[in-house]
């Protein structure tokens, strides 16, 4: 009934006459003024100023009413979404972006689901966090991957799904070494991929003798291919490396150890049904076994630890 009570008093705001907004409520003025009385003991504030007629809102009641015209849209698209999918299941366009480090893991998740969502026109793009962050704010894509290390913006929630760490890839005389300080990573010559570690990690290479920064990962294995260049990069990008034989990864230790990567949309309660059912499925069973099987790839590189780095628990 609260939620009817809201709708009267729109329409006495909308209508600025008692008698009017019954009618276009359809019940009678009693109805109406008993609601909006209702409303104003729940809250315990005066909504409605009082007088022979309609006078305006209180300072408090301009607060309320703010809240109703809220609590009505998200109402309006509830009912929307629920209507389209009792009627056509899910459908219409889902734009997901991603940065170039969570290439991988975002191909994965938006194949499976296309399959499992087939009416779903699923679009991607790609670009650094302050671009992924604008867009999502701009309404320009629905969902972003992304690195959530940084404190979120006002209108804009972050959601969790894992935590990976950085690795040097490199076949320049490592031996058997497991880690590696940013001092050793930033004295190799590095051909770096754009927009594939946080800032934090970005400040560390700044200093770096020999830097070379690419958007292509042709150009990144060419340079890897000579044996004379290095990278760095998440490690759930392992798997898009060529399998030479020489190269080696290395995990790269403090000061910036791990990354916290998940999912950046516009705050709404509820979510928009496509956002959530994409968030959900990734941490079905199926989604959570093929994104370990990333994270765990670096693997075949030839890491000699006896405590192999893993991924936190998704």
């Amino acid at each position: 009934m609260i939620i009817r009570n809201f709708e009267y008093l729109l329409a006495l705001n909308n209508e600025r006459h008692f008698a009017r907004a019954a009618a276009s409520c359809r019940v009678s003025q009693p109805t109406l003024s008993a609601g909006i009385k209702q409303l104003e003991e729940d809250m315990d504030v005066l909504i409605v100023k009082r007088g022979r007629k309609f006078e305006g809102f209180t300072p408090e009641g301009k607060r309320v009413l703010a809240w109703a015209e809220q609590m009505m849209e998200d109402c309006v698209r509830l009912k929307r979404e629920l209507h389209e999918l009792r009627e056509h299941g899910m459908q219409g366009p889902f734009r997901l972006a991603m940065l170039p480090a969570t290439s991988a893991i975002s191909s994965v998740l938006s194949i499976a689901f296309s399959e499992r969502f087939p009416d779903i026109q699923l679009s991607t793009e790609t670009g650094d966090v302050t671009q992924l962050l604008q867009a999502v704010r701009n309404g320009e894509v629905d969902l972003a991957l992304t690195y959530i290390d940084e404190p979120m913006t006002s209108g804009l929630d972050a959601f969790a799904l894992y935590r990976e760490r950085m690795f040097l890839f490199t076949s320049t005389g490592s031996g058997e070494a497991t880690r590696a300080s940013w001092a050793d990573v930033v004295a190799l010559p590095l051909c770096l991929l754009r927009s594939t570690m946080p800032r934090s990690a970005e400040l560390q290479l700044e200093g770096a003798s020999k830097l070379i920064y690419t958007d292509s990962t042709a150009v990144l294995a060419a340079h890897l291919n000579t044996g004379r260049w290095s990278t760095v990069l998440p490690q759930s990008l392992a798997s898009t490396l060529p399998s030479a034989s020489s190269l080696q990864a290395i995990a790269v230790v403090k000061p910036v150890e791990q990354a916290n990567v998940g999912f950046v949309t516009v705050k709404s309660n509820p979510l928009p049904a496509a956002v959530h059912a994409f968030m959900e499925m990734a941490h079905t069973p199926e989604m959570v076994h093929a994104i370990r099987a990333m994270l765990t790839a670096y693997q075949k590189f030839r890491v000699r630890s006896p405590r192999p780095v893993v991924a936190a628990d998704l």
